[in-house]
């Protein structure tokens, strides 16, 4: 059995480069928990274009995120292009992103209050199925626990950005 392959990666846009790249090469599925901030920086790294490719072509995105009414407007982009998006107040969970299965990069020190593109980040980029495995259980616990993007989206428009 050959040894899986992994990677500490150490900065925002070698992170974003991997997601880009696992999201580009999958598929059938990829499952994300972003930070909302990296929802904005991953635009700049064809994240949303590559997401869309992948659901054109029938794969699924489903992204699993903690937003409030300043995100509203690229969650409501997120579900344009047919991506499952679901809310989970609180989520202080691992940044993940998974590609079919097969392919990971998962936060091991992230500070998503003030992550821009210079914060410095820990990540594993893996292919190791173990650790795939593992990933996917997680998402899919917080998947069952998280309420509809567009539920959520309605009761932040109904409170109003005061409490943004």
């Amino acid at each position: 059995m050959a040894m899986a392959d992994r990677k500490i990666i150490t900065s925002v846009t070698g992170a974003l480069d991997i997601c880009s790249n696992i999201m580009d090469s999958a598929n059938n599925e990829v499952v994300y928990t972003p930070p909302p901030s990296v929802l904005v920086l991953g635009s700049q790294f064809s994240l949303r274009k590559n997401a869309k490719k992948l659901i054109q072509k029938g794969g699924c995105m489903r992204s699993i995120a903690d937003f409030s009414y300043p995100y509203i407007e690229e969650m409501r982009e997120l579900l344009e292009i047919g991506e499952g998006v679901r809310h989970i107040s609180h989520y202080q969970g691992i940044f993940l992103l998974v590609g079919d299965r097969k392919e990971s990069i998962s936060s091991m020190s992230i500070d998503v209050e003030s992550l821009s593109i210079d914060t410095p980040v820990v990540a594993l980029w893996s292919d190791d199925s173990t650790h795939t495995e593992y990933l996917m259980a997680t998402f899919e616990t917080a998947w069952e626990q998280a309420i509809p993007a567009a539920e959520r989206i309605k009761g932040l428009l109904k409170e109003g950005p005061q409490n943004a």
